[in-house]
């Protein structure tokens, strides 16, 4: 009876479904080259600045990324943070006439978005001119992030089956 419960429990945790929160962003900062470009037209820069979060200002951004001048295509890595808490992954960009359009891919985070995995993107406009280094932007987007809650109980409810699984081959 007891296996019986705990598998019906665990079938309707796995049945609920597993909310995404949507985070919207928007901030401002600079964009510097931190070397020369390399003979494939690689060059290496880092994107800083100042985020709100939903609003909530205190965010900081530590970005370094290559941009490649021939294809207009780039990579690397972020990490938005404040005192408690961060959000961190890798991300795509794409230059555009007037700055970047960017592909984040959400690989961790502590605090509020501990354990986070998710995507996002945003748009990043120029607001000075490249070849004067550091170039001030302004950035826009959203992440959309499983609520750790949902995947909490999305846990306890495939544990419920594997136990019900064990109960069931002894």
């Amino acid at each position: 009876m007891k296996s019986k419960i705990l598998g019906l429990l665990a079938a309707w945790l796995v049945a609920i479904p597993v909310y995404a929160s949507t985070v919207s962003f928007v901030g401002s900062g600079t964009v510097s080259p931190t070397g020369a470009p390399d003979v494939s037209g690689n060059l290496p820069l880092l994107a800083t600045g100042s985020y709100s979060f939903d609003g909530v200002p205190g965010w900081v951004l530590s970005s370094p990324f290559s941009f490649n001048l021939v294809a207009g295509l780039g990579s690397g890595t972020f990490s938005f943070s404040t005192a408690t808490d961060s959000l961190f992954g890798s991300l795509i960009s794409t230059g555009t006439a007037t700055g970047f359009s960017l592909q984040y891919s959400i690989l961790g985070g502590t605090g509020m978005f501990a354990g986070a995995r998710g995507s996002g993107s945003s748009v990043v406009t120029l607001l000075g001119d490249p070849s004067k280094p550091p170039t001030p932007f302004i950035e826009e987007g959203s992440f959309s992030v499983p609520e750790p809650g949902t995947l909490a109980l999305l846990g306890l409810g495939l544990l419920g089956l594997r136990v019900r699984r064990r109960e069931q081959a002894a």
